[in-house]
């Protein structure tokens, strides 16, 4: 995690790129035909242009340029010539003398403010000033990112150890508008960044590397976005998994009011000061200011925080600060970057929240000069150099852009000595428990919390403790097991895994586990188990089809790519039905059915994951996506051999699963997805596709909440999802609601799918099962989300396969589901 914290900093423009316009000509006297020097040639409604020499002649290229050349010469009538775009050419003119008769000249209020002629220019440049023009670029940048813990109060500052410990009262003498806050991570990253243009392609190699301070805080949800590339030529700036509106959208005038205040000189560039609010409260928008250079319209300063009352939780303010230089003629480019997120539970909350910041500063710009294409092609987006992340504090003296702090220098020396304070410690294992469910524990890890008790049929009351082996035990390889037990069955569950870190660079995974437990067939894979605690009190039906599971497995997972992961191993299964499930195979003999106890299978498995460009950031064994802006695809084979360690079935399955989760502006947020597969071959329903279903008031984003567990089978089949997070969009604008910060959450769902009867010949169908027919199954909802900053509460409306007789609009084809999650 010490490396890869640090390496997803990368940029990822969007817009067309623009070419330069070269334009060269002679202008003559229209009478006399001798050459005019010092004849004004410029672009219709632009600054740019030149003058004519003592011949005549003129020549310029510009990316600024527009549809038509204005001629302008005293005592000489002006030329307006259109002109074509991204070419070069050649463009004679001769101009006609001004005769003295003078038209009517009338004087008119302009139809529209400064500002709004302004902010219309800065859009109709924006093609031209965003990067993505240039054929090729690269530069050195170093990233600087600090993570503090804010909101520290007296109560602090009195504890008799804070007190004994003179660095960390040094530290606490800083303040931040009046609050104290104590840093707790400090990372730098200096890198090379190289982008080139038709095709794109872009490379990341880092020179140095290092964090100090505090490690294992489980805050990847909120550093991930963090510190992702801000473009404000984008339309929307996608922050926190929330898409905000920039200032210099298309659509900006729709939402916000613009104002324009001054007019000065930053350096030698005059630009003009241009102030921005949000029409409306509750948008996703920006308060701030940016200036604009006068000749090119390009945004040379931008200063933003996030508007009040926008609709985002435990963001209680997120400052940012670009500045731009021009580093080639007519090439301005992001030089600084300042960003400060504010993340508390709430603006006045006496708990502690976090100051994530990160100072960013770019030099060394090389425009125009692409290298050759086998330079652009890696295996990982980021490369880091040998030694990177093990230079001496001399060559970081040396290489940073800018020199540390006495505090910044020190941070190491600060928590060790914080290390000692009880509060520090629980803070940390408080973090880690919550988000893992794990309690700390010197080198091993106690939990879940989320399945200490549980209630099932089978059962009854089960109790249940899982060991694991922390980073501190070793971070090559991990040791886990688990025990439960059962006071109805009264029987002993049990199970083990062991995992092993292959490889440094790309990441590679081996783990073992055996497993010997009750598990719910047909859960969806998200959905907490049999023994989870939460799920025992939030049943809509008892859990009368559970099978008792033995299993035991071998995978490997393996990057091959820098979006390229591989999956593969074998597990052998044994399954004994409990409850109503049982397992009955028709006897041609006896033409009786005989009733089975055990069914055995044995499965290949190979497994393909691509999604373009996606990013993660990895602890010891486990890691987050940072996400990518492309579907995941993945392709899974499992192949099932008869005889193979006791195995009773042959047959192979395929299947196919896209799913898709990406910002589309102020509309919020989609998610959508597919599973289509087939299976060939003969085996027991057990192992053919039980679709998820959900018999709990528990919401499960990838089950059919309304759909009963092996209510439907198939050997052939396709599901689909669609689901649409519209954040504020309407509660927003619905007065004193709007404080709620209610957010509208809308899905639909389908399944379709048939099934072989030769199955049969294996085992027969339970009489609970359906079939699908002709027709899918659909079920759809509407919901609230974001109540009290964590719940969700779902509405789902069965469409289809209703029980006989009963009418679509019926109370029972209708459910409440419920969740909570943690989102920004």
């Amino acid at each position: 995690m010490k490396i890869l914290f640090l390496l997803f900093i990368l940029c990822t423009p969007m817009l067309s790129s623009a070419q330069k316009t070269q334009v060269e000509g002679i202008v003559i006297d229209e009478l006399t035909g001798d050459a005019m020097p010092f004849v004004t040639v410029r672009f219709q409604n632009s600054k740019i242009g030149t003058f004519t020499d003592s011949v005549g002649y003129y020549t310029f290229e510009t990316y600024y340029a527009t549809d038509s050349l204005v001629f302008s010469y005293s005592g000489y009538l002006r030329v307006i010539i259109p002109i074509d775009l991204d070419e070069v050419q050649e463009i004679n003119i001769s101009m006609p003398v001004l005769t003295s008769e003078y038209d009517e000249v009338t004087i008119t209020a302009p139809d529209e403010f400064p500002s709004t002629t302004l902010h219309k220019k800065v859009i109709a440049n924006k093609r031209i000033n965003n990067k993505e023009k240039l054929d090729s670029y690269e530069y050195e940048v170093y990233n600087k990112i600090q993570l503090d813990l804010n909101n520290i109060g007296e109560k602090f500052t009195e504890r008799g150890i804070v007190q004994r410990l003179d660095v960390v009262m040094a530290y606490l003498d800083s303040s931040d508008n009046g609050k104290s806050f104590l840093p707790v991570i400090l990372s730098e990253n200096v890198s090379n960044f190289y982008f080139k243009n038709k095709p794109k392609k872009k490379k990341e190699t880092v020179v140095a590397t290092r964090i100090s301070g505090v490690e294992n805080l489980q805050l990847n949800q909120f550093l991930g976005d963090m510190y992702l590339d801000i473009n404000i030529y984008d339309n929307y700036i996608n922050i926190f998994n929330k898409s905000f509106i920039s200032p210099v959208a298309n659509s900006a005038r729709a939402f916000y009011r613009f104002y324009l205040e001054d007019s000065t000189f930053i350096g030698d560039q005059w630009c003009y000061k241009l102030r921005f609010e949000p029409k409306r409260s509750g948008d996703m928008t920006f308060v701030g200011e940016m200036w604009i250079h006068d000749t090119t319209y390009a945004v040379k300063r931008f200063k933003a925080d996030i508007a009040p009352n926008v609709n985002i939780n435990y963001v209680q303010g997120l400052y940012i600060e670009h500045e731009f230089n021009l580093v080639a003629p007519e090439v301005w480019m992001l030089t600084e970057e300042k960003m400060i997120a504010d993340l508390k539970i709430t603006k006045k909350t006496d708990i502690y929240g976090f100051y994530g910041r990160r100072h960013s500063l770019r030099k060394n710009y090389v425009i125009n000069e692409p290298r050759t294409p086998e330079f652009y092609k890696s295996n990982s987006t980021v490369e880091m150099l040998e030694g990177a992340d093990h230079r001496s504090d001399e060559y970081w003296a040396q290489i940073r852009h800018e020199p540390l702090s006495m505090q910044e220098e020190g941070i190491d020396n600060m928590i060790d000595s914080l290390e000692d304070m009880a509060f520090f410690k629980f803070l940390k294992k408080a973090i880690y428990m919550a988000s893992t469910g794990y309690y700390q524990a010197g080198k091993i890890e106690i939990g879940s919390v989320f399945s200490l008790v549980s209630i099932n049929p089978v059962e009854n009351i089960r109790v249940a403790l899982s060991l694991r082996t922390a980073n501190a035990f070793s971070r090559k390889i991990e040791l886990g097991g688990k025990v439960a037990y059962g006071f109805g069955d009264e029987r002993f569950k049990y199970g083990a895994t062991v995992r092993l870190n292959t490889s440094k660079k790309k990441r590679g995974l081996l783990s073992a586990y055996y497993n010997y437990d009750i598990e719910q067939i047909g859960q969806s894979p998200t959905a907490a188990s049999v023994g989870s605690t939460f799920g025992a009190l939030l049943r809509t039906g008892p859990l009368d089809k559970l099978t008792f599971v033995q299993k035991a497995g071998l995978t490997f997972e393996k990057d091959v790519r820098k979006d390229i992961i591989l999956f593969g191993g074998y597990s052998l299964k044994e399954y004994t039905a409990l409850g109503t499930a049982n397992y009955l195979r028709p006897n041609p003999i006896t033409s009786l059915n005989d009733t089975i106890n055990t069914i055995r299978t044995g499965e290949f498995i190979f497994r393909f994951r691509w999604a373009k460009d996606e990013e993660f950031i990895s602890g010891a064994f486990n890691r987050t996506s940072v996400r990518s802006k492309y579907p995941i695809i993945a392709i899974q084979g499992i192949l099932g051999v008869k005889d193979f360690l006791g195995a009773d079935y042959n047959y192979q399955k395929i299947d196919l699963f896209v799913e898709h989760t990406r910002q589309i502006g102020f509309l919020g947020r989609i998610r959508y997805g597919f599973n289509a597969g087939y299976i060939f071959g003969t085996t027991a329903y057990p192992f053919l596709k039980i679709h998820e279903g959900n018999q709990s008031y528990w919401l499960f984003t990838n089950a059919f909440n309304k759909m009963d567990f092996f209510e439907f089978i198939s050997d052939k089949y396709i599901t689909g999802l669609l689901e649409n997070h519209w954040d504020g969009l309407f509660f927003d604008r619905i007065p004193l609601v709007k404080k709620l910060k209610f957010r509208l959450v809308t899905t639909a769902k389908i399944a379709f799918g048939s099934i072989d009867t030769k199955h049969n010949a294996e085992m027969l169908l339970p009489s609970f099962t359906k079939q699908f027919g002709n027709t899918p199954y659909v079920e759809v909802a509407m919901g609230i989300e974001n109540i009290l900053k964590v719940g969700r509460v779902d509405v789902f409306w069965r469409l289809t396969h209703n029980e006989p007789g009963v009418d679509v609009t019926d109370i029972t084809n209708f459910g409440i589901r419920a969740r909570y999650s943690i989102n920004f």
